[in-house]
């Protein structure tokens, strides 16, 4: 018991550090300190893992309503956009101010069972915001926080290809994602494109708090797309797509083994996605940024990029890295020639190395060690990776008491150690950056 009284006055002290240091520094933002965690990548081996946690050393920016830097107007009013300005990319927000969008998945009552959404909704804004988050990512219920008059930057959650693969006509092929493809060949996908594009987009088209659209989440743009699509059925409109490619672009049998082949037909197919969604996006709704499908793990190549140009903001769902890679990053610009967002990273807490639990997150064993990673990582994106516009943590609450990914557990309770170390962050974001 007396250990344990000293450690709840320990971590009021500290508290009231951090909160007398946030009012009264104001030197630039430095690492405080470099040491090690143990951490497991995804389920592998666990090992030690270095660490740059960043010291409260800084009076946090004045913020626009929006969350963008007030110090820093560079454009009229309007909607969020982004502008590339000495070197690196931004978003805008309505107001015209820099912003940088800081958010956390899946914010929704019903995660955490609330009863009264509306008591959840106030407590839930006031602890993201506090936490220097300035955005929900996808699958949040923004209504919730409109209900209350609490708004905060918000982004849909539409899904063209996988609704329109559940209704797919039976006369173009199987339902779904047949063989790990997507039917875009489909005579029907550009007519479902603009017709769902006018159903969900549309409405939100004056919603000055939508920061964009994610169309979809981790699709199979396989490396490989070429052989699966020629493993579909002969009829199925998928592989009549493939062999009508293969005779306009002169690519023979022999030729398919070709890494070069392979690599032109996968952006063929990406592009039949990005371009077809983008316009009917935009039909609908021309105020809004379109941020893409959400995508992962060996989708992430020069092919699918080049694709996704059609996008305004590339998201990518950023996992297997403790800190983001320069010349990767420097590559996704290239190829698309836009911006990126990481659309998911976390660092899962487990109870045991021998815990096993589901995901691809790095896995931890308390909540310190999640907060030196969400440090390391971010501190990073910001100092060395000027094409990144944001990150949203994946996510806002747990899975399972003994898997926790989340900021609060399955029944809402605060991980306030946590929450601690991402708001040290957070609120010195825009520092780290050198927004100018």
């Amino acid at each position: 018991m007396r250990e344990l009284i000293l450690h709840v006055f320990i971590n009021r002290i500290n508290t009231l550090r951090f909160t007398v240091c946030l009012g009264l520094i104001s030197s630039l933002a430095t690492p405080a300190s470099a040491d090690s965690v143990i951490a497991s990548d995804g389920g592998k081996s666990w090992q030690k893992w270095d660490v740059k946690t960043v010291s409260t050393t800084r009076t946090p920016h004045q913020l626009s309503k929006f969350g963008g830097v007030e110090r820093y107007r560079v454009a009229g009013p309007g909607f969020f956009r982004t502008i590339e300005k000495k070197g690196k990319w931004w978003m805008i927000d309505p107001d015209g101010y820099l912003f940088f969008s800081i958010g956390v998945n899946s914010v929704r009552a019903s995660r955490v069972g609330a009863s009264d959404e509306k008591a959840w909704a106030l407590q839930t804004h006031d602890l993201l915001k506090s936490a220097g988050f300035n955005t929900i990512g996808r699958w949040s219920d923004n209504d919730s926080f409109v209900d209350v008059g609490k708004p905060i930057a918000w982004c849909s959650s539409l899904s063209f290809m996988k609704e329109y693969a559940k209704k797919r006509s039976e006369m173009r092929g199987e339902s779904g994602f047949p063989n790990e493809t997507i039917p875009v060949f489909d005579a029907e996908w550009p007519d479902f494109c603009e017709e769902y594009a006018l159903k969900k987009a549309g409405p939100l088209a004056d919603d000055r708090w939508l920061l964009g659209h994610f169309s979809d989440n981790e699709l199979p743009f396989r490396p490989d797309a070429l052989n699966k699509y020629l493993e579909l059925p002969e009829g199925d409109a998928g592989h009549l797509g493939t062999l009508a490619w293969m005779v306009e672009n002169r690519v023979r049998e022999r030729d398919l083994d070709d890494p070069e082949v392979q690599a032109d037909f996968l952006e063929y197919v990406a592009r039949l996605y990005f371009e077809t969604v983008a316009s009917a996006l935009k039909k609908a709704d021309p105020n809004h940024l379109y941020i893409g499908s959400r995508i992962h793990g060996r989708c992430i190549n020069e092919s699918v990029l080049r694709a996704s140009n059609a996008c305004d903001i590339v998201s990518i769902n950023y996992y297997h890295r403790w800190v983001p890679e320069k010349d990767r990053a420097r590559d996704w610009e290239k190829w698309s020639e836009r911006p990126f967002l990481v659309g998911e990273f976390y660092a899962m807490k487990v109870e045991s190395e021998r815990t096993e639990p589901e995901g691809v997150g790095f896995r931890v064993l308390n909540h310190e060690d999640a907060g030196a990673f969400y440090h390391t990582f971010t501190a990073a994106m910001q100092r060395s990776i000027p094409s990144c516009v944001g990150w949203h943590w994946f996510k806002y609450s747990d899975d399972d008491p003994t898997w926790q990914k989340g900021i609060v557990s399955t029944e809402g309770a605060v991980h306030q150690t946590l929450i601690d170390a991402m708001k040290q962050l957070n609120l010195q974001a825009y520092s780290l950056r050198g927004a100018r």
